[in-house]
């Protein structure tokens, strides 16, 4: 009979070699000793309480800031890139803020670091962005660079900007000041847009307030002797297109960067938004002063029918006028 094969998976015969056993040691039990003193008591860490469901992210994103620099962040959003074939409609336009009006005090409040007028200031001292004293609207450009020191020398004795330099602390400024917007404001076809854009931002105080010829700032055969203060009752705002004269002037696009990494305050905590969101998003109330057209534009300057000069209520009018032909516009534009 033939032997059978030895399939593939049969045992193999057990090595005749026996592998050698490890000598048995003793193991001795381990010996607990205690070494605290019987009076110490234990250090207790305790981790660290979460109280808010952004807690977490908000850590994180603290510390990603210290480890990268926070001046090196970039956190405004980037412009859109605009080819000017495909601008159909631009008009330049000059809008004041007054930060006595109810919407616009949170711009300048007691606390420094969410006061605008001291973080501008602020910028301009530490040399991160550059002050102007004018607007030239035959260039419609930025001129004559200002420095911080000279520009405290045009503005402490007159307008008071020493006093937002400590602590953001300046009651005048706060009730008697405001804010001077450039813009254009364009339609993009290519993506279907109606947007304004900033040029430039100055501060305006009232003209009675500086006291002092412009076209000479810094010349003291025209000082007067008793300059007024902002914090004197017969200093008033001035009306719609006139009265207010800006002090200095910013290129708004050059100081976003600085404006985003500034919150401002807000009743509600939960909402941050930062005074570059201000201004790109609108929060904020304003009278329209100036625009572009044939015969100059300023409605400071505008007349009625009869050749007179406007009142105060008519200035009102052309100025909630020229807002609404804004958005008239962009209307037109979606009627078919």
């Amino acid at each position: 009979m033939a032997q059978k094969r030895k399939g593939k998976f049969s045992k193999k015969k057990k090595s005749t070699y026996s592998k050698a056993k490890a000598p048995s040691v003793a193991v001795s039990s381990p010996v607990i000793v205690d070494t605290l003193p019987a009076s110490a008591t234990p250090v207790v860490v305790a981790k660290k309480p979460i109280y808010s469901i952004f807690q977490q992210y908000n850590e994180d994103k603290i510390q990603r800031e210290k480890d990268l620099n926070k001046d090196s962040i970039k956190c405004a959003p980037v412009y859109p890139r605009v080819k000017k074939e495909d601008v159909i409609f631009a008009k330049r336009l000059k809008r004041d803020i007054y930060f006595v009006e109810e919407s616009n005090k949170y711009m300048v409040p007691k606390t420094a670091e969410q006061n605008l007028l001291y973080l501008l200031l602020n910028a301009v001292k530490d040399n991160k962005i550059d002050a102007y004293q004018t607007w030239n609207d035959n260039t419609n450009k930025l001129i004559d660079l200002i420095a911080y020191p000279d520009l405290m020398k045009k503005t402490d004795t007159y307008a008071g900007l020493a006093d937002v330099t400590q602590a953001g602390e300046s009651p005048g400024m706060r009730k008697k000041s405001g804010l001077r917007l450039i813009e254009d404001w364009y339609f993009d076809k290519n993506r279907s847009e109606f947007k304004p854009y900033i040029i430039a931002i100055g501060l305006i105080v009232p003209s009675t307030a500086q006291a002092v010829d412009i076209n000479n700032l810094f010349g003291a055969p025209n000082m007067p002797p008793n300059p007024t203060k902002l914090d004197d009752p017969s200093v008033k705002v001035g009306e719609v297109g006139s009265g207010m004269v800006a002090l200095f002037y910013v290129n708004y696009p050059t100081i976003r960067e600085e404006l985003c990494k500034s919150k401002v305050f807000h009743p509600n905590s939960v909402i941050s938004y930062s005074f570059d969101d201000v201004f790109q998003l609108r929060y904020f109330n304003s009278l329209i002063i100036e625009e572009r057209n044939p015969d100059g534009g300023k409605i400071g300057d505008s007349k009625d029918d009869k050749g007179k000069n406007m009142t105060g209520l008519d200035k009102l009018l052309e100025a909630d006028r020229v807002k609404k032909s804004l958005m008239q516009y962009e209307q037109d534009m979606w009627n078919y």
